[in-house]
C-alpha cells in the first residue's frame, strides 16, 4: 500500500511538472504563430532578432497538432519516473507531432529531454539504448515528412536525424551518470551493511566460544574432582557437582542473552557485561575446581573505561580456559597493573612450554579484544618456561 501510494505522489508532481511545461510551451507556440502572422515572409520568431512590429497575439490560430502535441508530452512527464519505458515512446509521439508540423524549437525541446534524462537514470544502459534510439531516430525522420522523399534525397533527414540525437544525447548522458552514481551507492551500502553483519556475526562467535569454552573447562575440571573424590569424600563430590550446576545455569543465562541479542530480541534481560570486578570470583571458581591460581593486583582502585575493562577480564578468562586446555594440573599466576596511560594484564602457568606458539581461535579472539581497544596481546615462552599471555591497553578506550 505504501508502494502504492508513492507511485500516486510521484505520478501527481510530475503532472503539476507536465501542465507548467505544457503551459509554457502552449504559450510559446501561440507567440510564435502570432509572430509568423504578422511577418509572413519572416522565418524567425519573437526570440530572434527581427523587425519590431506590434503584433495581434490573439489573432494567430495555432494548429490542432499543436495542442495533442501539448498533451501528449504532459502525459509522457507525467509518467516519466513510475513507467520510464512508455514515457519515452509517448515522448517521441509528442515531439513528432510538432517536427511534422515545423513547431520544433527550445520549449518544445525540454519536455522530451526531460523524459530522456528520467529513463536513463531508471533504465538499465542496453534497455535504454534499445528504447530511446528508435524514438528519437523516429522525431528525426518524421520532422522531414514535408519534403521529398522525407528529406532522404538531399540529406535532409540524415542530418535531421544527426540534430534530433545530438539535442538528446546531453540529457541521456546526464541520466546515465545519475544511474551510475545511484547503483555506487547502492553498492556501497550493501557492501556497508554486509560488513555489519560480518563484524556482528564476529561477535556473537567470539562471545559463544568464550563462554562456551569457559564454562566446558570448568565444567571438566569440576567433574574430574568429582570422579577423584566420589569413593573417598563424597561430601567433596556433592561440592564439585554442585559448582558444575552453578557454572551450567551461569553459561546457559549468559548464552541466551547473547543469542537473543543476535536474534534482535530487544526485550531481552541482559546481566551486566563482564568486566575485572569479577576477576576475584572467576579465580575462586578455578580454585574450587583444584587448581592453584595466584592474583596480583595492582592500582586496583583507580578508574577503567568501559570497554578497556571488559577485554581486559574476558583476556584473563580465555587465557586461564587455554590453561585448563593445554597445560594440565599447573600453577598459574594472574596479574592485572593499572598504571597512569595503560593497563596491563598478563597470565602465566608454571608448566614447560615448547614452542613454537600455534595460534587457534582463543589466541586469535584475545588479539582482537586488545586490538578492539588499542591495545597489544603478545603470547610465548614466560619466566621459568612456562606459556605467557601479556595484553597492554591503554585507558584511552577504544581507537
Amino acid at each position: 500500500m505504501s508502494e502504492r501510494r508513492g507511485r500516486v505522489r510521484v505520478l501527481v508532481w510530475d503532472l503539476v511538472l507536465g501542465v507548467c511545461l505544457g503551459a509554457v510551451v502552449s504559450v510559446a507556440a501561440r507567440g510564435q504563430a502570432a509572430w509568423r502572422a504578422a511577418h509572413p515572409g519572416w522565418e524567425g520568431g519573437p526570440w530572434r532578432p527581427g523587425p519590431p512590429v506590434d503584433v495581434d497575439w490573439g489573432a494567430a490560430a495555432v494548429p490542432w497538432g499543436v495542442w495533442v502535441g501539448v498533451v501528449v508530452l504532459v502525459v509522457a512527464v507525467a509518467s516519466r519516473r513510475v513507467w520510464p519505458r512508455v514515457a519515452l515512446v509517448v515522448a517521441a509521439v509528442g515531439a513528432g507531432l510538432f517536427a511534422a508540423l515545423g513547431q520544433v524549437w527550445v520549449p518544445v525541446v525540454v519536455m522530451p529531454a526531460l523524459v530522456v534524462f528520467s529513463a536513463a537514470a531508471r533504465m538499465a544502459a542496453g534497455r535504454f539504448v534499445v528504447w530511446a534510439v528508435p524514438s528519437v531516430v523516429g522525431v528525426g525522420v518524421v520532422s522531414q515528412a514535408g519534403e521529398p522523399w522525407w528529406g532522404w534525397a538531399d540529406g535532409g533527414a540524415l542530418t535531421a536525424v544527426v540534430l534530433a540525437v545530438g539535442a538528446m544525447a546531453g540529457p541521456a548522458g546526464a541520466g546515465v551518470f545519475v544511474a551510475a552514481r545511484r547503483q555506487t551507492r547502492r553498492r556501497v551500502r550493501a557492501e556497508e551493511v554486509e560488513r555489519h553483519r560480518y563484524e556482528e556475526r564476529l561477535r556473537i562467535a567470539r562471545e559463544v566460544h568464550d563462554v562456551v569454552g569457559h564454562s566446558l573447562s570448568v565444567i571438566s575440571m569440576q567433574a574430574g574432582v568429582a570422579l577423584h573424590v566420589v569413593d573417598r569424600r563424597p561430601e567433596q563430590a556433592a561440592v564439585a557437582l554442585e559448582a558444575i550446576r552453578d557454572s551450567s545455569r551461569a553459561a546457559l543465562e549468559e548464552l541466551r542473552g547473547t543469542l537473543a541479542v543476535f536474534r534482535g530480541e530487544g526485550g531481552a534481560e541482559r546481566a551486566p557485561v563482564p568486566g575485572l570486578g569479577r576477576l576475584g570470583p572467576l579465580v575462586e571458581q578455578w580454585r574450587a575446581a583444584g587448581r592453584r591460581v595466584e592474583l596480583e593486583w595492582r592500582g586496583r582502585g583507580r578508574r577503567v573505561p568501559g570497554a578497556v575493562d571488559q577485554a581486559a577480564f574476558r583476556i584473563v578468562r580465555e587465557a586461564l580456559t587455554n590453561v585448563g586446555r593445554h597445560a594440565g594440573q599447573v600453577p598459574v599466576r594472574v596479574g592485572v597493573d593499572v598504571g597512569e596511560g595503560e593497563l596491563v594484564v598478563r597470565v602465566r602457568d608454571g608448566g614447560r612450554f615448547r614452542g613454537p606458539v600455534r595460534e587457534g581461535s582463543g589466541i586469535a579472539g584475545m588479539r582482537e579484544r586488545a586490538a578492539a581497544v588499542g591495545g597489544v596481546l603478545s603470547v610465548g615462552e614466560g619466566e621459568g618456561g612456562g606459556f605467557e599471555v601479556v595484553a597492554v591497553l591503554p585507558l584511552g578506550g577504544e581507537r
